[in-house]
């Protein structure tokens, strides 16, 4: 073109951000602007469009400075949604809530569902809800978007009243209660608080399934204990619904033949799944036969399928949950070379397998064993990771955090403590007493896992 103008730059840019080539968006922002072109918010938002999908925070924050220098820029809603997101998509949680509140008054529905998606995917996730609540309050109507991350959301926390309020609301209406995103979302929410049953009714009432609804009812059966269930419905997707299982579907297979002691039944299709299903075994797949080998008590077998038979290096979720295994058995010299191989590919400041081997240790009255795990945790500065746990009341999530001292009502659950550990003194001087080792190690545990 002999001439350009602030136009051609600008569907130059979108074009390729469109077409998710973000690199060559970005690259013609930045020669826009060294020719001497003039930004607007068109060209703009592109390029923080090009940021978010490539998770590019550096040139993001160059972007922003841009935007920066233009207050007009600032107030605009496009602008601000595509900063918002940009952040988001990149993980920084703080700088998306700050452009969202710097926007008050400039908002619409893409910007909210920015914010509420940056909550739900990057934590913390109830603050997904309480944004939502917002923006209830200030008038605005959820779309499509906002719902489904307000579900995952929900699902996360199994926050099940929340989730069935979210419900109820999309099936007034007319445009949202057929949605397959929206009902595959529920689907997978109902299982995740652990009403797997209205999960199932919602999959039966689907006026259209993809592969995703069948995913989701098969793991939600699995994840459950339903694992009968999970491998009948799995047969009825090959029986005639049109899609073909992919490596989640195996995944949710496997895991229902794992949680249903279905240990032969798992050998074959996990043999199979390659030859009859196109889907080769994934690491994934790998760790859900380790994990039902491992139920079902043949530890040697899942040994000898980690180091012989994976074609990929084990990783310390397979090795975690073989060392699970040996807990539950009380096989402790494997425990205690399992321990060992997750130690190796586990960052040493992960307290899980010391954990896990301290308590077979102490399972099996090993006492001097376990106090020999907990000084070589002391001398490689391991410290037991904090766990944390929420409960719903009256609508409300509450999360507590182990060793969590902000608690309004502390000083009431750490007298009772104190009362659980004299009764659990007295009740061994009538049946027995305890070693020291045993009385240091059951008292450390019930303090552990104090608020």
């Amino acid at each position: 073109m002999p001439e350009r103008d602030q136009c051609t730059w600008n569907s130059m840019i979108s074009g390729f951000a469109q077409r998710n080539r973000c690199e060559e968006a970005l690259r013609y922002l930045a020669s826009m602007h060294k020719e001497g072109f003039s930004l607007n918010e068109y060209s703009l938002a592109s390029g923080l469009s090009a940021c978010s999908s490539l998770s590019d925070v550096n040139r993001g924050v160059q972007i922003h400075s841009l935007i920066a220098k233009s207050p007009p820029l600032l107030s605009d809603v496009h602008i601000g949604s595509a900063l918002v997101d940009m952040y988001s998509k990149c993980g920084h949680v703080d700088e998306a809530q700050h452009c969202f509140d710097e926007l008050c008054g400039y908002r619409n529905v893409v910007t909210w569902n920015s914010l509420i998606t940056c909550y739900e995917q990057n934590g913390p996730v109830e603050e997904a809800l309480s944004v939502f609540n917002l923006m209830l309050r200030s008038g605005f109507e959820p779309d499509e978007v906002t719902l489904a991350s307000v579900i995952s959301a929900c699902a996360s926390l199994s926050a099940l009243k929340v989730g069935r309020e979210v419900h109820g609301r999309v099936a007034k209406d007319v445009k949202l209660r057929n949605d397959i995103i929206l009902s595959n979302a529920f689907v997978d929410m109902y299982a995740k608080c652990g009403c797997v049953e209205d999960g199932y009714l919602v999959f039966r009432k689907m006026v259209e399934r993809d592969r995703v609804s069948w995913n989701a009812m098969i793991i939600g059966f699995a994840q459950n204990g339903y694992g009968n269930e999970a491998l009948e419905l799995f047969r009825e997707m090959l029986g005639g619904s049109g899609e073909k299982p992919d490596h989640i579907t195996m995944i949710g297979v496997l895991s229902a033949c794992g949680h249903a002691g279905l240990v032969d039944e798992g050998r074959r299709y996990f043999s199979s799944m390659a030859r009859d299903f196109g889907v080769a075994p994934l690491r994934d797949h790998y760790t859900c036969m380790v994990d039902l080998l491992g139920r079902a008590g043949f530890l040697e077998e899942a040994k000898s399928m980690i180091e012989e038979e994976m074609p990929m290096e084990p990783d310390s979720v397979i090795w975690g949950s073989l060392l699970g295994a040996c807990k539950v058995h009380r096989n402790i010299t494997l425990g205690k070379y399992v321990a060992e191989k997750l130690l190796e590919v586990e960052t040493s400041s992960n307290s899980g397998p010391y954990v896990l081997l301290s308590n077979m240790y102490a399972e099996n009255g090993q006492w001097e064993d376990v106090m020999n795990v907990r000084k070589s945790m002391r001398r490689e500065g391991v410290t037991k990771q904090p766990g944390f746990s929420w409960i719903e009341i009256q609508g409300r999530s509450h999360v507590f955090m182990v060793k969590d001292k902000r608690h309004p009502r502390k000083k009431q659950i750490h007298s009772l403590l104190d009362v659980l550990i004299a009764e659990m003194r007295q009740e061994h001087a009538e049946t027995g007493p305890l070693s020291s080792e045993e009385m240091d190690y059951s008292s450390s545990i019930l303090w552990e896992t104090a608020m």
